[in-house]
């Protein structure tokens, strides 16, 4: 054994190899490779601990993800519910205006008011009332002599009671303002068979005339008058409309006319058109007179009137045209 190991050595030295150095060179190689298997095994623990403290992150943001989303979902969910109750107090609140009863001691506002346009349309107020001081003694009040008949002389000194109406009314055959059948649409029927005349030859002559207003009950013209003294005052009121009990209208034998030119109105501007001067040169034919013409305020108690015309015969109502008259100086009354 000696022998070989000898051999060995004197091998090595031949080589040029000191066998210290060999052993020394093993020793470092073995070293390397456990240094290297050291870092090797350090590298995995590190990359282990890596992905452990990943994971944990992850684990971490899945968790805080997981909360955010759960808050959004209450944050949602508390909206929704705040909404619902809301709508429900909405709905509730609906409900209760809808049960809420209407007030059944509510004035009926309307009551005392005129009707539509077409039932006695509104008499405009006088722009510029006329100078003359009306002569009307109101304490010297009379009754109006309903034997005189088409010559009755209703003013604001006559009067007639409040509930006459005469018993030949009918409607006349002429064209109207508006459609249908009123009150005002009716006449006396002396009267009414005149104006049918009357507006049949303005309509040959190509003149066209609308019938307003005639018979007012005094009822009517009770509501007629309130509503003017509530719009102008009662001073303003006296000068175009009549008491209850005072007005032509409720004779039967007066009635309002008018023409598209002014659009149906009661208005003075009737008196400067085609129609209006068609009806002062023409009426006393067929028994009518303009019964408040212009600057008549003196002699009448009412401000101009070109649409108002009332019947009093075909021989009366030429002889006050001719003399410039008013049915009171005919008469020989006041007013």
């Amino acid at each position: 054994m000696k022998k070989i190991v000898t051999v060995s050595t004197l091998a090595l030295l031949l080589a040029g190899c000191n066998p210290g150095d060999q052993q020394a060179d093993d020793t470092t190689k073995t070293e390397q490779k456990s240094d290297e298997t050291s870092k090797s095994d350090e590298q995995t623990k590190n990359e282990d601990t890596a992905k452990d403290t990943n994971k944990e992150e992850t684990n971490k943001t899945d968790e805080t993800t997981k909360d955010d989303t759960s808050e959004e979902a209450k944050q949602e969910d508390k909206s929704s519910d705040e909404t619902t109750q809301e709508d429900q107090g909405s709905s509730d609140e609906a409900e209760k205006k809808d049960d809420t009863p209407a007030t059944e001691d509510k004035k009926d506002e309307s009551a005392d008011k005129p009707d539509s346009s077409s039932q006695d349309p509104e008499q405009e107020k006088p722009s510029e009332p006329e100078s003359e001081t009306p002569d009307v003694d109101k304490s010297a009040e009379a009754k109006a002599d309903l034997s005189l008949g088409t010559l009755v002389v209703v003013n604001k000194k006559y009067s007639l009671p409040i509930d006459y109406k005469p018993s030949d009314l009918v409607v006349p055959n002429v064209s109207f303002s508006y459609s249908g059948v009123l009150e005002q649409s009716y006449m006396r029927a002396p009267a009414a068979k005149q104006m049918e005349k009357m507006f049949a030859a303005a309509k040959k002559e190509g003149v066209t005339l609308n019938a307003v207003s005639g018979f007012r009950s005094g009822a009517r013209q009770k509501v007629l008058y309130n509503n003017y003294v509530a719009r102008d005052g009662k001073a303003a009121a006296d000068q175009y409309s009549a008491r209850p009990g005072h007005s032509e209208h409720q004779t039967g034998l007066t009635f309002d006319i008018s023409s598209p030119s002014v659009g149906n109105g009661l208005t003075a501007a009737l008196g400067d058109t085609k129609e209006g001067k068609w009806i002062v040169n023409n009426a006393a034919k067929y028994g009518f007179i303009v019964r408040y013409d212009r600057g008549f305020q003196s002699r009448t108690g009412y401000t101009y009137e070109p649409w108002h015309i009332r019947y009093v015969g075909v021989d009366v109502a030429t002889q006050i045209k001719n003399n410039g008259q008013t049915l009171e100086e005919y008469m020989k009354v006041g007013h």
